[in-house]
C-alpha cells in the first residue's frame, strides 16, 4: 500500500510490516500549455489536470499536494479542473490536448513512464520546492532523478530532475497469525533485493513512511533479522518448537527459584521431625523428675520407635542417628532417676 495513503481511523485493524522500496512522483505536463517549464504545482492554476481514478493511492495524494499549495478543488468555483484518467488514459489526452498534466505514481522501469518520456510534446515538472514537501509530508521524500539514468542510449530524461517519491508499504491485518509475519518478512526481504534505479541498497526494508502501527513481530526482525530457529529449522517445525518454549520457559522461571529453595524446605522438614521428639523428651525427663514414681518405659519406647522408623535423605540422617543417642541416653538417666 501506498505510504501516506488512508487513515489509521479509518483503517483500525491494520498494522505495517515494513516500507518496500519507493514510488516516483512525477508531473508530466504538455509544453505549449505552460509559458514557462512547471516548477510549481501552483502553476497548474486554471489547467486541466488528472491525478487518477477515484480510491486510488495517486489521487489520494495529488489532493494532498494541491490541498498543500491552498488549491481547493471541492469550491463551487475550483481554480483547477482534475479528470479522472488512468495513466494511458491521460497520455491519449495529452496529445489530442484535451489534458494539460498529469501526476503518475509509479517507479521509474514502469514501461508507462518510458511512454511518457519519449513523447516530444511532453516535459517532466522539476519541483524545486522538493525538501519542502519533505517537511511538510514526512512520508515523501526528494529525489534527484540524473540524466540518462531511465535509458542511457536515448538519453532519457535529457536533464537532472528533482522529483518526489513516496514508499510502498506491506501491511497486514491484525488478524493475522504472529507465526505468518517472519516468513513473510524473509520473503519480502528476499523479494526486494533487486534495487531500483533510485533505490539505496540501505533504504528498505524500513520501519518509516508509513501511518499505520508498526507490527511488534515485524519491528524486532527488522532490528534483529530472522531468529535462529527460523533460519535452520522448517516453518512447521518452528511453529511448535517456538510454542513449546513459549510454555516452558515460564515454566522454568518457576521451577528453578523452587529447586534452588528445595533443600531449605527439607531441611525444615527433617529439623521439625526430630525437634518433636526433642520436644516430648525434654517433657517425659521434667516429669519424672518432678514425680520419680510415675511410668515413663511405655511412652520412651513409643519415642525410641519413632526415632528408628524416622526415614530422611541420607544428607541429614546424621541428625536421626543423634536423635536415637539422645534417646538412649535419656533412657539410662531416667532409669537411674527412678
Amino acid at each position: 500500500m501506498q505510504g501516506g495513503v488512508g487513515q489509521v481511523s479509518e483503517n483500525p485493524n491494520i498494522s505495517a510490516l515494513a516500507s518496500v522500496f519507493d514510488e516516483q512522483v512525477w508531473i508530466f505536463y504538455r509544453k505549449t500549455a505552460f509559458k514557462e517549464p512547471l516548477t510549481k504545482i501552483t502553476q497548474l492554476e486554471n489547467k486541466l489536470l488528472s491525478i487518477g481514478m477515484p480510491g486510488s493511492g495517486t489521487r489520494d495524494l495529488g489532493l494532498k499536494l494541491l490541498e498543500l499549495n491552498k488549491m481547493d478543488v471541492k469550491s463551487e468555483k475550483p481554480i483547477i479542473k482534475l479528470k479522472e484518467f488512468t495513466a494511458s488514459q491521460s497520455l491519449k489526452a495529452l496529445n489530442a490536448n484535451e489534458l494539460d498534466a498529469v501526476m503518475l505514481v509509479s517507479g521509474p522501469q514502469a514501461p508507462i513512464i518510458l511512454e511518457y518520456l519519449r513523447n516530444p510534446q511532453l516535459a517532466i515538472m522539476n519541483f524545486e520546492q522538493a525538501d519542502a514537501y519533505s517537511v511538510r509530508l514526512p512520508f515523501l521524500k526528494k529525489v534527484v532523478v540524473p540524466r540518462g539514468v531511465i535509458n542511457l542510449a536515448e538519453d532519457l530524461p535529457r536533464k537532472d530532475i528533482s522529483i518526489l517519491a513516496a514508499p510502498a508499504a506491506l501491511v497486514v491485518s491484525e488478524d493475522i497469525h504472529p507465526a505468518l509475519i517472519t516468513p513473510l518478512m524473509r520473503a519480502m526481504d528476499t523479494s526486494i533485493s533487486q534495487l531500483g534505479l533510485l533505490q539505496k541498497e540501505s533504504d528498505y526494508p524500513s520501519e518509516n513512511g508509513f501511518a499505520w502501527p508498526h507490527n511488534d513481530d515485524a519491528q524486532h526482525f527488522l532490528k534483529n533479522g530472522a531468529s535462529f530457529l527460523h533460519r535452520h529449522l522448517p516453518f512447521w517445525s518452528v511453529v511448535w518448537v517456538e510454542r513449546a518454549i513459549r510454555i516452558i520457559l515460564p515454566l522454568l522461571a518457576i521451577l528453578i527459584p523452587l529447586f534452588n529453595f528445595l533443600p531449605k524446605l527439607i531441611s525444615m522438614s527433617v529439623e521439625a521431625k526430630t525437634s518433636a521428639v526433642y520436644k516430648k523428651l525434654r517433657v517425659l525427663e521434667l516429669a519424672v523428675s518432678a514425680n520419680p514414681q510415675k511410668p515413663w518405659q511405655g511412652e520412651w519406647q513409643a519415642l525410641r520407635k519413632q526415632a528408628l522408623t524416622m526415614k530422611v535423605p541420607k544428607k541429614y540422617a546424621v541428625r536421626v542417628y543423634e536423635l536415637r543417642m539422645y534417646i538412649e541416653m535419656t533412657g539410662d538417666r531416667l532409669a537411674q532417676a527412678t
